[in-house]
């Protein structure tokens, strides 16, 4: 038979045993970093999956079911005010690396960024947003305010930065991927988009102003 436990304080202390033994921060810790006056809130410590080799600046903020993975041999660095919605999965393992900016969305709707081998490196700047789905792989580079929306697996892309999604002019904002399929070796200018379906390759580019 498995190990009975019985108990409040024996639970709490098989949940710390086990993150501690995967190298993830334990519930306990989780709370404090809530707690530490850095402004960072995780709002469910039990369901919420955090390294404790990744660097986390202030501000952030995780919702349930939230993961950030990251190996003895590799490199995951977040900056502050970033919201991390459930369905988030960042992990950098076998020596790769993912820099994430501040005021992120990454997310909503189910969002993943990968650095699985030592020649993935991945750069997220400021502002930008993953939703709905969207996968980050391989050597990538998102400037500042793009955003990938929707279903869409972007391996080695270069996207512009430029405004947010909240710039009123349409020419000036990040580079965007939205649709659904495979976006490889992609590169955007500011305020160009590819609403792809497939092969992003064979869809054309595009003016954001197109759509707004």
């Amino acid at each position: 038979m498995g190990r009975v436990i019985t108990g409040t304080a024996a639970l709490w202390d098989e949940f710390d045993r086990t993150r501690s033994a995967l190298g993830f921060l334990t519930p306990a810790e989780l709370l404090a970093l809530s707690g530490g006056g850095s402004g960072t809130v995780v709002l469910d410590p039990f369901s919420v999956i955090i390294s404790r080799r990744v660097t986390l600046g202030p501000g952030n903020l995780f919702y349930p079911g939230a993961v950030v993975e990251c190996d003895a041999d590799s490199r995951c660095v977040i900056g502050g005010s970033n919201v991390f919605h459930g369905g988030t999965r960042i992990a950098a393992s076998a020596g790769g690396s993912i820099t994430v900016g501040d005021a992120s969305g990454i997310g909503e709707g189910g969002a993943q960024v990968k650095a699985l081998s030592a020649d993935a490196h991945i750069r997220i700047g400021d502002g930008v947003r993953l939703a709905n789905g969207a996968e980050v792989l391989g050597r990538s580079l998102l400037g500042s305010g793009c955003q990938i929306l929707g279903p869409v697996s972007a391996r080695s892309v270069t996207l512009a930065e430029g405004g947010t999604h909240a710039e009123p002019d349409p020419d000036l904002r990040g580079a965007v991927l939205k649709g659904f399929g495979r976006a490889r070796g992609i590169r955007l200018g500011v305020g160009e988009v590819i609403n792809g379906a497939g092969d992003f390759s064979a869809s054309p580019v595009e003016r954001q102003r197109v759509y707004h």
